[in-house]
């Protein structure tokens, strides 16, 4: 036995977990030479380790480790195809993280900018005096991404819901702007809502076949903050009750993204169109 190595010495002499050897062996990379068969201790073999430090140069590189047998040469690694492999793979990785940075980069500019039209104007326009707790927004048109809601909590699915979306706008190739939220539509004695959020770019009409983009006019808006997501069609017409002038009405719900707002306790605004 004096040519094995145990388990517990090869983890010591390669700085290499038991747990680790013992799964390199269940996917069939890196079986031990000898195994007994009475105490089923696992034993490898001096000429075995350089198998290790190609695993090792594998996780570096972002090899998968079930491909590593496509570089062993009968008692060795073909080392210059193994760090081809894996120099492609880093091109493609920096790659996608520079084609992310822009698209972050390009959404945060979009956020941030005035664009989005919700900079506060008197509570009396155009002869139209807005109720105590309202507030009116000239809002420029906006274009939508949606998807429905089902009847569930808002608030624990958001998230859910804007990363699926985000995801569509890129498969689209437009731009994610400000601001997302909840788009509340009551038509026809029928009560929806759909998650949006807010792009910027052409959509070709094959890509909207399903209406999934919604275009919602610029105008003037009578607004008012919450404190929380609105749950369910009571009380959104009980919050907008004072302004709904319409047996068929939109009202959308947004982030209002104010620090002052949240600290406030009220960090959403509700909108509702004054003008069509």
């Amino acid at each position: 036995m004096s040519q094995y190595m145990s388990i517990g010495k090869v983890s010591k002499l390669k700085n290499v977990s038991i747990k680790s050897l013992r799964y390199y062996d269940q996917i069939g990379i890196l079986k031990p030479a000898f195994v007994n068969t009475e105490t089923n201790y696992r034993y490898y073999t001096n000429e075995q380790l350089y198998l290790l430090d190609a695993i090792t140069v594998c996780i570096k590189l972002g090899i998968p480790l079930k491909d590593l047998n496509n570089y062993v040469e009968s008692s060795s690694i073909n080392l210059q195809k193994l760090l081809y492999d894996g120099k492609i793979l880093a091109e493609q990785k920096i790659m996608d993280i520079h084609n992310c940075l822009a698209t972050l980069q390009e959404t945060l500019q979009n956020m941030a900018s005035p664009v989005t039209g919700l900079a506060k104007i008197p509570e009396s326009r155009n002869g139209v005096l807005l109720p105590d707790g309202f507030y009116h927004n000239e809002i420029v048109a906006r274009r939508m991404l949606t998807v429905p809601l089902e009847d569930m909590d808002i608030p624990k699915y958001y998230g859910q819901y804007i990363l699926k979306l985000f995801v569509t706008a890129q498969q689209m190739g437009t731009v994610v702007a400000y601001p997302s939220g909840v788009l509340h539509e009551y038509k026809n004695g029928k009560y929806q809502r759909h998650m949006f959020l807010t792009i910027t770019g052409d959509i070709p009409a094959a890509q909207n076949s399903d209406n999934t983009v919604r275009t919602i006019r610029e105008g003037n808006f009578a607004c008012r903050r919450i404190s929380s997501h609105v749950a369910d069609f009571e009380t959104i017409r009980q919050e907008m009750k004072e302004v709904i002038k319409s047996d068929d009405f939109y009202i959308i719900e947004t982030d209002t993204l104010s620090e002052k707002n949240k600290k406030e306790g009220y960090p959403f605004e509700l909108e509702y169109p004054l003008s069509s």
